[in-house]
């Protein structure tokens, strides 16, 4: 029988066939394009992609001591991918993902690294516990990620409804010490915390929410693509 923990949902869930036998440390991405990046930058060959999740695309890419799947979506998504990547044998995970800014000192391309989150998603509520990352390995990809670029921490804020981040929730949860915005941190937090799972986040900040209360697209700035390849081997090299 294939390598599992099945044991850890009740009633047991019927795990897909190809996501057993994980190697114990890999990198969940939320886009196409922070996968491809960290395919690139992988310290070994990883296999083509495996459709295994039956989540909207979520692959999973394997070689002998690491793992790469992705893209996830919105916290659910993400959630439900954490816990297959767990029950195949996961122990250690790097989220690499995307945020906007809340406040003037972080420019898109920069990289922020979340100690601490806010919720108002509906997935961490599932998962009693803390909201942040699991200390020692955030620790470590903050040293790593400081060796490839400019990388700051702080805490962040996800939500399930980017289309209903007001100026009013903006300076709420800015006052509550947020200094980004993403859809799945939190969650995925919760999750791992739960489960007991060393996990750590590595985000690229993609727009800025300005003070006249719009958002700032940072998409076409020159530095927001070298992040990429500088936050693919930051990650890679905390695990090491």
């Amino acid at each position: 029988m294939p390598a599992t923990r099945n044991a850890l949902w009740d009633p047991p869930f019927p795990f897909p066939e190809g996501a057993e036998n994980l190697p114990p440390r890999g990198c969940l991405a939320a886009t196409p394009s922070l996968l491809a990046a960290l395919q690139r930058g992988a310290p070994e060959s990883l296999s083509s992609p495996s459709g295994v999740f039956m989540l909207g695309g979520t692959s999973i890419l394997r070689g002998r001591d690491y793992f790469l799947a992705g893209p996830v979506l919105g916290a659910p998504m993400a959630v439900m991918a954490l816990e297959i990547l767990i029950g195949g044998g996961a122990e250690n995970v790097a989220f690499a993902g995307f945020a906007g800014s809340l406040v003037p000192g972080l420019k898109s391309g920069d990289i922020f690294l979340p100690s601490a989150a806010l919720s108002s998603e509906g997935t961490s509520v599932h998962y009693p516990g803390g909201l942040a990352p699991h200390s020692a390995f955030h620790a470590q990809l903050a040293h790593a990620m400081g060796q490839e670029a400019a990388a700051s921490s702080g805490a962040i804020w996800s939500t399930d409804g980017p289309f209903r981040e007001t100026r009013e929730l903006r300076d709420s949860f800015r006052a509550r010490g947020a200094r980004a915005v993403d859809m799945v941190t939190s969650a995925l937090f919760a999750a791992a915390g739960f489960r007991k799972l060393a996990l750590a986040a590595a985000l690229i900040i993609t727009d800025e929410f300005a003070e006249d209360g719009g958002w700032r697209d940072g998409f076409g700035d020159p530095g927001f693509r070298r992040g990429f390849e500088a936050l693919s081997a930051g990650i890679w090299k905390a695990f090491r």
